[in-house]
C-alpha cells in the first residue's frame, strides 16, 4: 500500500507573500483604546440568551436560568404531571416516593381504588382516614366486606389444639414443597441422598438447616416467607393473649355496629363506587400470605400464630362436636317469614344488602360479587329456599340497582331437594334473575356437586336450567360460568345454544347424564357443539364463544383446564381432528391443557398430549 513512498529532502522556506489586506490596498494600524460606552457592550442576559443552551456552565454567576435548567428534578414538576407519572408506578413505589420529600408527600396521591370493611380496629381506622380525605374517597371503586369472623377459644388448651391442627396441615404442605425441591438438591451431590421428615423439622417443629438450605436454593417468595416465619414464630401463649384482645375488640365492634355504620358512610361519600364484594377468603390456612394485605394483617406482630377461620359454616378438616351440631342446626332449619333473616354466621350478606337498598342517592354500582375462591361454599342455600327478610331485600336490590355483573356462590349443606323448599326447586333464583334486566355477566356456583373427595357432605342433586334461568336472560349474557353442578346432558346443550351473544363460557366440575340415564362426556358434548356451529347459517347472528372447561383431578386441589386447544378444535374445519377430550365417562376426560391449583392461582403447568398415551 505504501510502496511508492520515498524520503525526500525538506522544501526550502519560500519568501513570505504579502497578506490579502496589503494586496487589496487596505492598511492596518494598531489602536490602544476603543472609544465606546456602556450601552455598546452586550449584557450578560443577551449573551446568555445566545449561548446559554450550549454553555450553561459559563453563566453560573449570571441570572442562572440555564444553569437551573440543567439541574431540574421531579420536585419542579407540577402536580398534574406528577399524577401522570404516578399512573405507571406500583402502590409500593408510590409510598416510597411520598417518603422522599414533603413536596412529593403533598402532591403525589396514594392509589386507593378499593377499601376493606371488617369488625377490626386497624381496618376501621384506616377506612375512616380514606373516607375523610378530600381526594381519596373519589378514587374508591370497590368495597370489600370481610365476613370471616374470629372464633371464640375459651381457654389456652382449645387455642393450642387449633394451632397444632393448622400447623400440621401447613407443615405437610411445606414438607411436600421440600421433597420436590430436594430432588434438584440431591442430583447436585456426588451421592444420592433420600430425605425424610426428621431432616426437615426438629422436635419443636422448626425448620432444620437442611430445610433452610433447600428453600434458599429455590430463591422464590414462598420460600423466603417460610424461612422468615420460622425465624420469628411466636409462642402459643403469647399468641393467645393477643388473639383474645382481638376477639373482644371484634365482638364490641359488631355489638355497637361500627362496621355497619362505616359501610353506610362509605356508600354515601364515595360517588364512584362500581363493585361490592362479599368474601370469606381474606385469610385462609393454605395461604402463607392473606388474599388481601389489610391494615389488620400489617398491624399484627411478627410471628403471630392465628387459628384458621372457617366462615359461612363451611366444611372443616376436623369438626368438634359443638361445631358439627351448630352447623347441622343452622343449615337444616328452615327460615320462613318476612321478619326472619339468615343466621349470624351470614351477617355480612344481610348487612351489605340492607345498606345497598337504603342508599339515598342514585348509585353507579354495577357489580355484586360473592367471592369464595374455588371452595364449594357461600351464602346459605336458605336464602333461596323459602321467603324471608334477606330474600325480599335481595329482590329489592335487584330492582333498585342496575347490576351488570353478578357472581353468586351457595353453601348447599343441609338442603332438602326432595321438596319445593329447596333453593334449586323453589323458583326464587329464577325470580331474582328475572328482576335483573341489565345483567350481562353471570358466574353461578350452586354447588350441588362435591368438588373434592375431602368434602363429600354435599348431596348431589340435578340442576335444571329452566328452573333457574328465565328465557330472556340467556341471549343477553356476554360471559357465563357455571360451577359444581350435576346436569342433564340435553339440558346443557340447550343452555349453551340459547346464549347467542356469549363471548366466554366456563364449565367447571360437571357431571352429566343423558335423558336415558346413561353418563355423558365432554367428548360427546363438544362434538355436538362443533356440528351446531358448523351448520349455523352465515346470515343468522350468533356468536362463537370462547370455551373453558375445568375438571378436578383426584383428591387434592389440582384441576385440569383446557381452553385454547378446545377453541382451536371447536372452530376448526375438520370434525374429528385434535379433540381435546378422551372418549370415556370417568375422571380424566381432558387431555393436554393445563394443570392448575384451586388454592394457588400462581400455579399453572402445561400438559402435553401425545397419541397413544
Amino acid at each position: 500500500m505504501f510502496s511508492n513512498l520515498q524520503i525526500r529532502p525538506a522544501r526550502p522556506h519560500p519568501r513570505r507573500k504579502p497578506s490579502m489586506a496589503a494586496r487589496a490596498g487596505v492598511s492596518k494600524r494598531r489602536v490602544s483604546q476603543i472609544n465606546t460606552n456602556i450601552n455598546d457592550v452586550p449584557s450578560m442576559d443577551f449573551m446568555e440568551g445566545l449561548f446559554g443552551d450550549e454553555f450553561p456552565e459559563a453563566f453560573a454567576g449570571g441570572s442562572n436560568v440555564h444553569a437551573a435548567k440543567g439541574t431540574k428534578s421531579i420536585l419542579d414538576l407540577p402536580a398534574e404531571l406528577l399524577a401522570i407519572i404516578a399512573e405507571d408506578l406500583s402502590k409500593m413505589d408510590l409510598k416510597r416516593l411520598r417518603l422522599a420529600s414533603t413536596y412529593l408527600a403533598t402532591n403525589v396521591d396514594l392509589r386507593i381504588n378499593r377499601i376493606l370493611i371488617s369488625p377490626n380496629r386497624a381496618n376501621s381506622d384506616c377506612l375512616q382516614n380514606v373516607l375523610n380525605h378530600p381526594r381519596y374517597r373519589f378514587q374508591v371503586h370497590e368495597i370489600i366486606w370481610d365476613d370471616a369472623q374470629l372464633e371464640e377459644f375459651p381457654d389456652l388448651n382449645s387455642f393450642h389444639d387449633a394451632i397444632l391442627l393448622d400447623e400440621s396441615n401447613t407443615k405437610q404442605e411445606i414438607e411436600q414443597l421440600l421433597e420436590v425441591a430436594s430432588r434438584d438438591y440431591e442430583s447436585q451431590g456426588p451421592e444420592t441422598r433420600i430425605f425424610d421428615h426428621d431432616d426437615f423439622f426438629d422436635r419443636d417443629g422448626r425448620l432444620t438447616e437442611v430445610a433452610k438450605s433447600i428453600l434458599l436454593r429455590r430463591d422464590d417468595q414462598v420460600s423466603r416467607d417460610i424461612i422468615a416465619r420460622n425465624a420469628t414464630v411466636m409462642s402459643i401463649e403469647e399468641s393467645y393473649g393477643i388473639y383474645q384482645r382481638l376477639y373482644q375488640e371484634e365482638q364490641e365492634i359488631m355489638k355497637e355496629k361500627v362496621d355497619v355504620a362505616a359501610l353506610q358512610h362509605a356508600l354515601a361519600v364515595c360517588p364512584n363506587l362500581e363493585r361490592i364484594v362479599l368474601t370469606s377468603e381474606v385469610w385462609r390456612p393454605w395461604n402463607f400470605q392473606p388474599a388481601y394485605v389489610t391494615p389488620f394483617y400489617r398491624s399484627l406482630p411478627p410471628g403471630f400464630r392465628k387459628p384458621s377461620v372457617w366462615p359461612w359454616l363451611s366444611h372443616r378438616p376436623q369438626f368438634t362436636l359443638a361445631q358439627a351440631a351448630r352447623r347441622n342446626e343452622v343449615m337444616r332449619t328452615t327460615i320462613s317469614g318476612q321478619s326472619k333473616s339468615l343466621s349470624h354466621e351470614f351477617r355480612g350478606y344481610s348487612t351489605v344488602v340492607s345498606a345497598l337498598i337504603s342508599m339515598d342517592k342514585p348509585s353507579r354500582i354495577s357489580e355484586f360479587i360473592v367471592y369464595s375462591g374455588n371452595e364449594t361454599l357461600g351464602i346459605s342455600h336458605q336464602l333461596f329456599a323459602t321467603f324471608n327478610a334477606d330474600w325480599h331485600n335481595t329482590i329489592t336490590m335487584a330492582h333498585l340497582i342496575p347490576l351488570k355483573r353478578l357472581k353468586l356462590s351457595m353453601n348447599s349443606y343441609g338442603a332438602d331437594h326432595s321438596t319445593t323448599a329447596s333453593y334449586l326447586r323453589s323458583g326464587q333464583m329464577h325470580a331474582l334473575f328475572r328482576s335483573m334486566p341489565h345483567l350481562e355477566h353471570l358466574d353461578l356456583s350452586p354447588n350441588c356437586l362435591a368438588r373434592r373427595e375431602d368434602n363429600r357432605s354435599i348431596e348431589a342433586s340435578v340442576f335444571y336450567p329452566s328452573d333457574i334461568f328465565p328465557p330472556e336472560l340467556l341471549p343477553r349474557l356476554k360471559t357465563f360460568a357455571l360451577r359444581n353442578v350435576y346436569i342433564v346432558y340435553e339440558n346443557l346443550l340447550d343452555l349453551i345454544c340459547a346464549m347467542t351473544s356469549a363471548q366466554h363460557i366456563s364449565l367447571d366440575n360437571f357431571r352429566m347424564e343423558s335423558l336415558t340415564g346413561t353418563r355423558a362426556s365432554y367428548y360427546k358434548l363438544f362434538q355436538r357443539m362443533w356440528i351446531h356451529y358448523d351448520l349455523m347459517p352465515p346470515d343468522k347472528p350468533c356468536s362463537r364463544p370462547h370455551f373453558t372447561v375445568i375438571e378436578p383431578v383426584g383428591e387434592g386441589t389440582r384441576s385440569r383446564l383446557v381452553s385454547e386447544d378446545l377453541n382451536h378444535y371447536l372452530y376448526n374445519e375438520q370434525y374429528n381432528r385434535n379433540v381435546p377430550f378422551v372418549d370415556n365417562l370417568g375422571e380424566g376426560q381432558i387431555r393436554g391443557g393445563w394443570v392448575v391449583d384451586d388454592r394457588d392461582e400462581r400455579f399453572c403447568e402445561r400438559v402435553e398430549w401425545r397419541e397413544g398415551w
